[in-house]
Formats: structure tokens, sequence, C-alpha cells
């Protein structure tokens, strides 16, 4: 970690926040990756490959009704393998994903930082902050406690005791449009639809833990994270800050777990459902409907705790007031705190697949082409004009948010390849499979196909909603080199484990043909 110190003013120093750990990268490391090598596949091995395929696909009960799109190329040429429906409008889940993450890799930069500092509005004297604490959001998507807590660390180590202001969000780098098209109300409640903003805070959710009570019947316990919150004692009225209505019981031994997070717009949220008696614990990210309300209750608590009474309770969030704003220019910086680097972000964003870090992404795209304040249309028109230069024509797909979160998406299996197919040819190929998930070692493939000839061979990008399940990457064939592939299924209600088991036997296929 660097250091930074300069003189601004009254004494102020410059206090520089050590980034977040990306995702734990050394699983995998060792991992041979797939190469464009080994012997070319002749026309009777392509053949070969097809009709057996065909074979495990026609036969499958699981995808009965259901939508198949299958597009295979060899990665040494493009040369066409295997195809199904490739050119079919599919719903893409997370691995829509793949095109943000190639999109921001090439047009940000692999070493790319997302930069948060926060400035004063006025002077210290005696202790005291005649002004406000505004912290300037960049589009961090890892922002947590430990960096508020690491402000208020900066400010203390400056003299400040007393706070006579504010404390305030600068959000203006990104628009104000907290849902694409296409969420889900029944999402939003969870942390994986958590509202999108220039303040990426702890995921913009609360980390709850549920668990129950000793006796059937009990009240189950709800403790939430990194701030503890009572119940509203007035129920769920409007708040931006979060609020939790407790309403979880314990379920008799042996019971069913259903509990579940339910959204009020009115600003609470409830914890429903039951948890069996002895059972472990379940773990929940809630989504906090205000990022900037949420982030300055857990800074208010770490000013307490760094001895700094706050005499205001108002909170600025952006864009900033007027006050504020004129003296944004001039105010001295106090902290600043530089992210980990894009790729690994991507990785971030990739391997436990995180969608609040794909839309924030999609519109960091936006304001980086152009310095207006970023949005997802302008980041899906880049994108766009991306896939074109590709060779993918993209009034073939529909885009409505970078995750693939949104019920509207829908993709093409030769468009997933064609990024792929570009990331390998490019500048980004060893970051690209640096940051995918591998079959049986890390990110959502971890606990997939151990055992199986993918082990250690497939490194692709997962995705999983209602009635779609879609997988698109890389597999290390036997004898061939890499392959690129997508296998997307929709219009799907069989059983996930039947899913899984068919994909394996396609894949299989195609490593050991």
């Amino acid at each position: 970690m660097k250091i930074a110190t300069a003189a601004l003013t009254a004494g102020l120093l410059l206090a520089v926040a050590v980034p977040a750990l990306a995702v734990d990268r050394t699983l995998g490391a060792d991992v041979p990756k797939p190469e464009a090598s080994g012997e070319p596949w002749t026309d009777a091995q392509i053949s070969a490959l097809d009709a057996n395929v065909d074979i495990v696909i026609a036969g499958a009960s699981t995808l009965r009704g259901a939508h198949v799109a299958v597009y295979v190329v060899d990665a040494r040429d493009g040369r066409v393998l295997y195809e199904r429906n490739q050119d079919d409008r599919v719903t893409p889940a997370s691995t829509l994903k793949l095109v943000v993450g190639s999109l921001a890799l090439e047009k940000l930069g692999p070493a790319f930082r997302f930069h948060t500092d926060a400035v004063l509005t006025g002077p210290i004297t005696g202790g005291t902050l005649n002004g406000n604490v505004v912290v300037r959001t960049g589009g961090d998507p890892l922002l947590g406690a430990a960096d508020l807590d690491a402000l208020a660390a900066a400010l203390a180590a400056q003299g400040v005791r007393i706070v006579h202001g504010d404390v305030g969000f600068d959000v203006s780098r990104y628009a104000e449009s907290p849902y694409p098209p296409g969420w889900l109300q029944d999402d939003l409640a969870y942390g994986y639809a958590a509202p999108v903003s220039a303040l990426g805070f702890e995921g913009n959710s609360l980390h709850l833990t549920v668990s129950p009570g000793p006796l059937a019947g009990d009240r189950a316990t709800v403790v939430s994270s990194p701030i503890a919150l009572g119940t509203p004692l007035e129920g769920c009225g409007y708040s931006a800050q979060p609020r939790l209505i407790r309403l979880a019981t314990t379920g008799a031994a042996n019971s069913p777990d259903t509990i579940a997070l339910e959204f009020d717009p009115a600003g609470c949220t409830r914890v429903v459902g039951s948890l069996a008696a002895g059972s472990a614990p379940e773990m929940f990210d809630a989504a906090a409907p205000s990022p900037t309300a949420y982030a300055a209750m857990v800074f208010r608590a770490a000013l307490a705790r760094h001895g700094i009474t706050l005499e205001s309770s108002s909170v600025v969030a952006g864009p900033p007031d007027r006050s504020i704003r004129t003296a944004l220019p001039g105010a001295p910086i106090v902290w600043s705190h530089d992210s980990e680097p894009l790729n690994d972000i991507v990785a971030d964003c990739w391997m436990p697949s995180d969608n609040l870090i794909a839309e924030m992404l999609l519109r960091e795209i936006a304001y980086a082409a152009d310095g207006l304040p970023g949005t997802t249309e302008r980041g899906i028109a880049l994108e766009q004009t991306w896939l074109r230069g590709l060779g993918v024509d993209p009034d073939a797909l529909i885009l409505n948010d970078g995750s693939g979160l949104s019920s509207y998406d829908r993709v093409t299996a030769h468009a997933l390849v064609a990024v792929l197919q570009h990331d390998f040819a490019g500048a980004n190929q060893a970051r690209v499979l640096d940051d995918l998930p591998i079959a049986g070692v890390r990110g959502t493939l971890a606990g997939s196909y151990v055992g199986t000839a993918l082990e250690k061979r497939v490194f692709a990008k997962t995705g999983t909603e209602m009635h779609s399940s879609t997988l698109a990457g890389y597999a290390a064939t036997a004898k061939h080199g890499a392959v690129i592939f997508a296998f997307l299924v929709d219009d799907w209600s069989g059983d996930p484990e039947a899913l899984r088991t068919l994909r394996a036997r396609v894949l299989t296929h195609l490593i050991e043909d």
C-alpha cells in the first residue's frame, strides 16, 4: 500500500484506504488453460461429434418442451463443430455478463481502477468541522464498511471531534435509475437485485443471518450486519433507511425451510417463512432501497466509534444540494480510495455472478465514453456498436441490462460465441480465462462436474433463472485443443440435476471425441 501525504489546508492530510481483495484466484491457478493446439478436426470426426450430440439431445426427457440452442467452434480457426438453433433468441440469464465484462476489459483496460474520495466543505476550528463531509462516489462496486471506517479514522487523525454539518454522498457519476427494465418485483428484496447507483456500498445489501429459536413456534432470530437494525415499532412506514420486519418463525424439527424476503414499497424488508428447530442458520443478502441512506447509517456509526459527534441528522444524497455542489471544486480531499484493478473486478463479477457489478460496469462504460452521467441505455448502445464490430447483428438481440437479470433480455448462442472468440484471439485471452469459473474448481462451477471429463477442462460462465439454464465458455479437448461453446436452454421446467447430467454428456463428447 502506498500512503500519499500532501498538505491541503489547516494541516489536513490525505489518507489512502487499502483496496478490497478480489475473489481467490489461487484456486485454479495451476489448472492448464485451454489452448489453440492439437490435431485439427477432420470432417469425419465432426460428423461423428454431430451425430453423438444429436442423439444425446434428442433422447433427453428433461428437455421436453424446452428451447435448446447450442453452438460450438474450434478456437483455432473458428470452424463450426456443432450447431443447433444458434441464431434463435434465448434468455441468456447470467451468461450475458460475458458481454459487459469483456467490453469493460477492452474499453476501460484491465488496470483501470475506480476512485472514491471524500471532501470537506468547511474549515476545521478547534476540533469542529464547520461544514459537511461529502463522499464523492466513483462507481466502485466493492466499497465497504471498512472503507467508511477508514474515512472516519482519517477525520479523527486530523483532530475532528465534532461535525457541525451533514454527511453527504455525491452519486452524480451515474444517472438516478435504480432498476433496469424487466427486473421483477419478486426479486427486489434480495441482494442480487440491489438498486444500481454510483455508490456500490456492501453490494447495496444488508447481510442477514436467520437462526431458528429453541422451540417450534418461537420467533426466528434475524441479525443484520454491518449495522444492527431493530424492528420498527411503528410498522412499515416510508423510510429511505433499511428497515426489517421480522416475521419468520421456528418450524418443527425437520420441517421444510421456507425463509424468504419480501419487498415492501413503503420501505421495509419483510423476513417471512420458517426455519426448522435445530437447523443451521441461513444467510441472506437483503437489498437496501437507498444505498446513500444505508451508507450514511454505517458512516455515522463509524464516526461515533472514532469519537466524532455528528450534530446534523440529515443526509445529503446526490446529486448534492446547491451549497455542497458549489463547495466541491476547491474542497480539500481528506481521504481517497482506489479499487482493485478492473481485471480483478471482472473476476468478482463472473465467478460468483454478481449482478450489481455488471450493472455498474455497464454504466461506467457509458460514463467513460463521454463524461456524461452513466446510464444503462447508453451502455447498451455501446455494447451494440461493439458487437456489430464482432460480426454480430445487434438487432437479433434484446438487451435491457448488463447482468441478465432482466426478464426481457434475449441473445443468441452465436453472439456469445462471437464474444468468446474475440476474447480468445485478443490481448485479454489470459485475463478472461483467469476470471471465469472452472468446472470442479472455482466460482459457480466449483461443485459441478467433479469426477467427470469436464473437471478442470471447462472454463465457462453460468446462467440460471426460473426456466432458463445457460453455460458458455471454453473447453480443453483431449486431442484438438480448445473449443468455444454456448449451450443455452430456456422455456424449460425439468429437473436441474438431469439437465446438468445431460450437459455433461454433451460436453464430454466435445472433450473426448
